[in-house]
């Protein structure tokens, strides 16, 4: 299929440019490449976690277009493909997750593209990408000092990552941080 060989060709490119990180690249190319399947959900309209509908826009106000991935590696991942930002969600352990934690776990990915962090990789991204993501919350109403103390527990089983997310105790306590730093305009998105 000509499509396939173009996903292929773009998914070379980028990895060889250092642009996307592998798994997210093959993730990403290859849902756009192909037809949905019946285990893969894509939207680029609302969506909704914990009861609560939200959208996520990038820096420059584009909708970002959500793919639901099985067998994604990770809860979600963020990135840009084709020009298209994205995020991958794994269907099966968002399922595992509190309601409120899937709804953080949704935007601290739209927090990658709110706050541009696809334009170049750093690894504060993540503790950005989590305040940013915890904040929003707290402003709208939607995630409470007491959802992220509950955050806690399910955190504390991660060892962090080489891509700069803190390891889970670590991490619950700067949500907590986070959450108690004074209120601020935050983006919309």
């Amino acid at each position: 299929m000509v499509i396939a060989g173009l996903a292929r060709l773009r998914l070379a490119t980028a990895l060889a440019a250092g642009m996307v990180p592998a798994v997210m690249a093959l993730a990403a190319v290859m849902a756009l490449a192909q037809p949905a399947r019946a285990d893969e959900d894509t939207s680029a309209g609302p969506e909704t976690f914990a009861g609560v509908s939200v959208e996520c826009r990038d820096i420059r106000g584009r909708p970002v277009r959500t793919y639901r991935i099985i067998n994604l590696g990770d809860v979600g991942r963020a990135g840009v493909v084709n020009r298209v930002p994205i995020i991958a969600l794994d269907p099966n352990i968002m399922a595992l997750l509190p309601d409120k934690m899937q709804l953080f776990f949704y935007l601290h990915e739209c927090a990658h593209h709110v706050l541009g962090h696809w334009m170049a990789f750093a690894p504060e991204h993540e503790n950005d990408a989590d305040c940013w993501a915890i904040r929003y919350g707290r402003d709208h109403g939607v995630i409470s000092r007491q959802d992220v103390e509950a955050f806690g527990p399910v955190l504390s089983v991660s060892q962090g990552s080489a891509a700069g997310h803190l390891p889970g105790p670590e991490r619950a306590e700067r949500l907590l941080k986070c959450y108690d730093d004074k209120p601020h305009e935050v983006a919309q998105h």
